[in-house]
């Protein structure tokens, strides 16, 4: 019984994911009014469905961030918009006195696009806490495994970032702005570039990364309790969560310079396992944006 009750649950999921409202025998002997109804039965879907809120949000938010993060879209409200590391010293004012100001444009911009409104999608959409998308402080029982993992992490990798100044599309892109008149400037430079890496690990690590494992984890939990194996289900959805969030934070880099490009394989897994063993982002987001302090301070130095 419990078998049976197993298989249409399957059955339902399967329909409801891809093929709603198309019979079995059309997709054996598809038309061309077959890929239409598919198509559309896969977008009316998405809205309603979890795992295709948190997918097609992240894109969209991500595609209004634009190409790295340089709010292209400004452009059409904002006629002297550049955008980060463009046309340093010859754009347009646009906030009086800050001379970074198109770089903090971009880093709070992409916080707030890619930050705020999922947050508010987690708390009045989703109803859920924003502890399980991994924006709490890690639990009691896994501090002590957090701070081993940040400081891990963090000291691994200097030597990779320090080796990628070497690298002159490195030095061409970082810092997005400079020269700095004084040292107290690029501290607060820096200290405004916080937000940046908030957006950029919790975009990857947080929302698809969390938000995507966490469903399927309650899918196998039912299936479990309908007699199913959960064992094989919740690892093979657990890699390509993994997966899924370093190939999609692999494409937002696409472009940049080939030490970078190439590390984010390396770094999309390593920070999506130590954000997920650990249950909390901030290890990840604290290594990234000293690592990164460190890559603008040598290549500002080697300058």
């Amino acid at each position: 019984m419990k078998n049976k009750t197993l298989n249409s649950w399957v059955v339902k999921i399967r329909r409801s994911v891809f093929t709603t409202d198309v019979p079995e025998a059309e997709l054996e002997a598809p038309t061309f009014t077959t890929v239409l109804k598919v198509v559309w039965n896969t977008v009316r879907t998405f809205p309603k469905e979890r795992t295709g809120q948190i997918i097609g949000s992240a894109f969209f938010l991500l595609m209004l961030w634009g190409y790295h993060g340089n709010l292209e879209l400004l452009k059409f409200i904002q006629p002297g918009w550049a955008g980060p590391g463009v046309d340093i010293g010859i754009r347009p004012q646009i906030i009086p006195g800050v001379l970074w100001d198109n770089e903090l444009i971009s880093f709070w911009g992409g916080a707030f696009l890619v930050v705020v409104i999922p947050i508010l999608l987690i708390k009045f959409v989703f109803k859920q806490k924003l502890a399980d998308y991994g924006l709490g402080l890690p639990p009691k029982g896994r501090r002590k495994l957090a701070l081993m993992t940040f400081l891990t992490l963090t000291v691994i990798c200097i030597p990779a970032f320090l080796f990628a100044t070497t690298d002159a599309g490195m030095r061409a892109t970082y810092p997005f702005y400079r020269p700095f008149p004084t040292t107290g400037l690029f501290v607060l430079y820096e200290l405004t570039y916080l937000p940046f890496f908030i957006a950029i690990e919790f975009i990857f690590r947080g929302y698809l990364l969390f938000g995507l494992a966490g469903k399927i984890e309650t899918a196998v939990r039912r299936a479990r309790d309908l007699g199913g194996d959960a064992r094989q289900s919740l690892f093979y959805f657990g890699k390509y969560a993994l997966l899924v969030q370093m190939l999609s934070y692999t494409a937002w880099h696409l472009g940049k310079p080939l030490p970078e490009l190439w590390g984010t394989l390396a770094w999309g897994l390593v920070a999506g396992v130590v954000a997920y063993v650990g249950e909390s982002l901030w290890p990840v987001i604290l290594a990234h944006w000293i690592l990164n302090i460190v890559l603008d301070a040598a290549i500002l130095w080697l300058r």
